[in-house]
């Protein structure tokens, strides 16, 4: 019987209490067992996240708490859904209630944001982006997934597929970066891996979020106001969800935020004209946390009785954490003001992803692992440090990485290196920081015989100067020093919003002071977002920067071999690096203007920072050095039935091994609406040995140089096209097309 059918005829023994109970998701509750103390878990968190309560405070104060698991709601039908719980012992207990302690046994879906690990923790997904290795992309999903189904997980709150082109934006952290086609590469890796089903049944259902454009908030601002234009929706932000759709994704978890007015999470024109009926998804819609009921603190519900019908109407199937469809749905059927239709509907399609990912055909194994595959595992640890060191991006080398063998006194300052919390970074609920290999640690473990590695706190990433004299004057003991900045885990993620991207407290003033200590310095950056870092570029006496994000679990060892040269980096920027943060949002393919940018002062641009920025996209620096030749074009003239057949030479010109991301641009360069100046349409990485050569090929069809009219009609258009291919978006060649 089809998943359909089965959910068809369950549906028809619910009550309306247990439609209802499919169609909510809560996680569970805290009361403090300490008498005369209040429990301010929401409070607590917020402060953890802000720096102000140490985790080991908070963790000690949880437990005070008494955890309730809603396990009377869900023996009654009531709460088909949990949403973050990470402990296997607790997922089995719900997961038992709901199985042999309901009515029908209905399986909870636990959904958790599994977006860069489970235990074993990768690169944020900005990172892993810029890896530009969709190889890397499937091997974190798969380990995540593995560990998370050990754990009794069945749904991951992933892949988040917002453009993000504003650094101020605290969630670019999360995001695949600034470009629609990566974006739409990842998103088609990630619901693959994820979904595909293994031997024994593992896999997990993935929910593309957030449904839409929560990367253009106003002013990069969490939970700011997006005011679009439904060109750039259909032609930057809505691409990735389509390939997730088309990737069979279960779910699609609707934005916080209004989008021209209305908040998507009652959209109606979102959730089922565009979402279902055009881009033809079948799965179910989950709202973000409680936005059902922040439609009211919106403007644009009465109250949370009218948030829960406007959002169930408009094609928002479940209602995470609100419990507005719990208290209210069926007072709206009994008044006649909501179709029950509209309910069965939901929960049909709740339901039938529940038989679709096999909820109720296998014998659960919640809280025990399985033989050979145990968390953060040696294997799992392995794949996190070969995917880590293909994420981090060498951003300025004079010569002095890798370290030389003759260096055999290496001092690291800067208190991030010993910092596990800060190295594994944000968005790592279901992780921890004790098995975080640290930079310092690192250092040390592949540090050559007669070597002697020296840590010195320094600085940190707040206003603490305190270390300033002592680190000074171990620099001078030093033949090389590694200097560790950047942000704390808590200064990029949700809620996490900057409007100063210079490194934050004491620090830029510290390496200013460090380098006049004239020993050669490496600046070893750890932050979740781009920073505006032209006085480290600028600085001659700062020899090189490795931008390592939050690598994950094996943080520092992967910056560790990058920096002694086991590995040569090939990490390429996803995101544009702005000079200032008044410069954000900068990216590269904007659409050019009547008067473009220039030493000119009446062009586009701010006259107290250049018009570049200070890196592009797709950059990123190797320890040897690619030539780029023959650029060659098959044929200058094509149809919009034809495809466009190109191939460039790259050459291997320096003295080691190296990958390279090969980037191939495309310009429309007179069209009906403005186009951007360039639109990255293909790439392929790949590896040279010193003096090796390679043809790339590369293959366009002439229908994916279209794009959306003025009355967003897909149109592709005949006329002159620029192509350009190279080793980041600026550093390009360029050849002359045109589609008749």
């Amino acid at each position: 019987m089809t998943a359909d059918r089965r959910a068809e005829e369950l549906l028809g023994r619910m009550t309306l209490k247990e439609k209802i109970g499919q169609l909510s998701q809560a996680g569970s509750t805290m009361t403090c067992t300490l008498p005369g103390f209040e429990a301010d878990i929401e409070t607590w968190v917020s402060e953890m996240l802000q720096g102000k309560l140490p985790k080991e405070e908070l963790d000690r104060r949880l437990a005070m708490c008494k955890e309730n698991l809603r396990e009377d709601e869900i023996a009654a039908g009531e709460l088909g859904n949990f949403v973050n719980l990470y402990e296997d012992e607790k997922i089995a207990a719900v997961q038992e209630v709901a199985v042999h302690k309901s009515r029908l046994g209905i399986p909870l879906f636990i959904g958790v944001d599994v977006i860069r690990g489970y235990r074993t923790m990768f690169p944020t997904p900005l990172a892993l982006s810029c890896s530009w290795d969709m190889e890397c992309v499937r091997i974190m999903a798969a380990t995540a997934k593995r560990e998370a189904y050990d754990g009794g997980v069945n749904w991951t709150f992933g892949p988040m597929l917002d453009i993000a082109r504003d650094g101020r934006w605290g969630r670019i952290v999360e995001s695949p970066g600034e470009d629609t086609y990566l974006a739409c590469r990842i998103a088609k890796v990630q619901v693959e891996e994820f979904q595909r089903e293994e031997e024994d049944g593992c896999r997990l259902m993935a929910s593309a979020k957030h449904f839409i454009a929560y990367g253009a908030v106003s002013g990069g601002q969490d939970y700011n106001t997006v005011d679009l234009s439904q060109r750039q929706l259909f032609e930057v932000y809505l691409p990735p969800f389509r390939a997730a759709i088309e990737a069979g994704a279960g779910a699609v978890m609707s934005a916080f935020h209004d989008l021209n007015g209305v908040p998507c999470t009652m959209n109606r024109w979102l959730l089922t004209d565009i979402l279902r009926k055009q881009m033809g998804f079948r799965g179910f819609v989950v709202s973000d946390a409680e936005a059902v009921k922040q439609c009211v603190t919106h403007g644009c519900a009465a109250d949370e009785r009218e948030a829960a019908r406007l959002s169930l109407e408009a094609g928002g199937d479940m209602d995470m954490s609100s419990l507005d469809y719990a208290k209210y749905l069926e007072q709206l059927v009994q008044a006649g003001e909501l179709e029950e239709a509209v309910i069965d509907e939901a929960a049909r399609r709740i339901l039938t992803k529940k038989f679709e990912f096999g909820l109720f055909d296998r014998e659960y194994t919640y809280g025990r692992l399985r033989d050979g595959q145990p968390m953060l595992s040696e294997e799992h640890r392995r794949r996190s440090l070969e995917v880590g060191k293909r994420c981090a991006v060498l951003l300025k080398n004079d010569g002095i990485l890798p370290i030389r063998s003759e260096v055999k006194k290496i001092l690291i300052v800067g208190a991030l290196a010993e910092d596990k919390q800060a190295l594994l970074g944000p968005w790592a609920f279901t992780g921890s920081a004790e098995p975080v290999a640290t930079i310092v640690g690192g250092m040390k473990k592949y540090a050559e015989e007669g070597t002697e590695v020296r840590y010195v706190r320094g600085f940190g990433a707040d206003a603490d100067c305190s270390g300033f004299e002592e680190a000074c004057e171990a620099a001078g003991w030093a033949d090389i020093v590694i200097a560790v900045a950047g942000e704390k885990e808590y200064m990029s993620g949700e809620a996490a919003s900057r409007a100063n991207l210079h490194l934050a407290g004491c620090q830029e003033r510290f390496l200013d002071g460090l380098v006049r200590m004239h020993v050669p310095t490496v600046v070893v950056l750890i932050n979740g977002r781009p920073l505006a870092v032209g006085c480290l570029q600028e600085n001659p006496g700062i020899g090189a920067i490795l931008e390592g994000w939050h690598l994950g679990t094996e943080c520092g060892n992967a910056i560790a071999e990058i920096l002694y040269g086991h590995y040569n980096p090939s990490g390429k920027l996803t995101v544009t690096f702005a000079n200032e943060g008044g410069q954000e949002p900068m990216y590269y393919n904007h659409p050019n203007t009547g008067k473009p940018g220039s030493d000119f002062k009446f062009t586009s641009k701010y006259q107290d920072v250049p018009v570049r920025p200070l890196y592009p996209f797709g950059y990123g620096l190797s320890y040897t050095t690619f030539s780029y030749g023959e650029f060659l074009v098959e044929k200058e003239r094509i149809t919009r039935e034809e495809t466009l057949k190109c191939s460039v030479k790259v050459r291997n010109a320096g003295s080691c091994a190296g990958e390279e991301t090969v980037q191939l641009y495309i310009r429309d360069v007179v069209a009906s609406c403005a186009r951007p100046v360039k639109e990255l349409k293909r790439f392929e990485k790949i590896l040279l040995q010193p003096g090796e050569e390679q043809e790339v090929r590369f293959e366009l069809p002439a229908e994916e140089m279209g794009f959306y009219d003025c009355c967003c009609k897909y149109v592709v258009e005949p006329g002159e096209f620029r192509l350009y291919a190279g080793t980041d978006s600026e550093n390009v060649l360029e050849r002359t097309f045109y589609i008749v």
